[in-house]
């Protein structure tokens, strides 16, 4: 049976956490990989679990717009993404902190 932890889901590891900080008003694109990654490991992806701490926008796979996926700091988003992809975040408001757990489910 799986265990149910901070996220109300079946998370069974955390692989790490990364910290982005969105710039107010524009993209900044950060890539994503596994925690222990050596060499081509082909077609993996990594689950995250996505925070910020004020208004923003994330973008899966390419640059963040103003027409992305808005977050704020109230939501969780939970999403998949392949490994050695980049997540564009964009600061809507001001800088934002960007919050990514990567985890196994």
């Amino acid at each position: 049976m799986a265990q149910y932890g901070e996220y109300g889901g079946p998370i069974k590891k955390i692989l790490g956490s990364q910290s982005i900080t969105a710039p107010n008003g524009s993209n900044l694109n950060t890539t994503i990989t596994h925690e222990d990654q050596t060499g081509n490991i082909g077609d993996s992806t990594v689950v995250m679990i996505i925070t910020t701490d004020g208004n923003c926008y994330i973008e899966i796979g390419s640059a963040a717009t103003t027409s992305s996926f808005a977050l704020t700091s109230s939501d969780s988003l939970i999403c998949k993404i392949r490994s050695q992809s980049v997540l564009g975040a964009w600061g809507n408001g001001g800088a934002r902190t960007v919050t990514v757990k990567k985890v196994v489910c």
